[in-house]
Parts: structure tokens; sequence; C-alpha cells
């Protein structure tokens, strides 16, 4: 498992490139959603980009339910990266494999 290290600054996660951070960006995603931008917890290059909902799936897809938590967020379902084929999840805080 790797924690997930969330980034209130874009400008500090994209200089930091920490593999498994993240920043949330409520002005992405649309009406209903927020994009989610991470590294790849194997630490492969990126960042890359998925739209999340607030206790709710984004009528758009592909897109993932996230609990609200910037400390501790879970996604549902799980995240499979295709870049460079890793998948797993984000559960209270941390990257884990599938």
């Amino acid at each position: 498992m790797i924690r997930a290290i969330e980034f209130p600054n874009p400008a500090e996660f994209r200089r930091q490139k920490l593999p498994g951070s993240f920043h949330i960006d409520l002005t992405q995603g649309g009406p209903d959603g927020a994009a989610l931008w991470f590294y790849c917890p194997c630490g492969c290059d990126g960042p890359s980009r998925i739209i999340i909902g607030l206790r709710g799936k984004p009528a758009s897809t592909p897109s993932w339910d996230w609990n609200g938590s910037m400390s501790e967020p879970t996604l549902t379902p799980s995240v499979n990266q295709l870049r460079c084929g890793w998948h797993g999840w984000l559960r209270d805080g941390y990257w884990e494999v599938a």
C-alpha cells in the first residue's frame, strides 16, 4: 500500500510528482463532479485525471464515487491505469493493488 497525499496547490502537486499523490480540482468535472488528478502509485509518468462525484457517481463515464474526504479519500469502483497497467483501489487514503 502507498499513502495518498493530497496537494491543495496544483503547482506544488505537479512540482513534487509523488507516486500516489493527488489534487482535487472542484472547477472541473461538470455540475455533478470534480476532477481528481493523481500520480500513479507505481511511479510511472503522469499525472492522470479521473472524474469523481461526491457521494454519488457522476452520470458521465467513466467516473468514480468519492467519499468527500481529502485526508482519507475512498473511490469506487477500482482505478485501472491504462497507461502502465496498474490496477487497484483508493481506500481510506491508501492505494492498494487489486
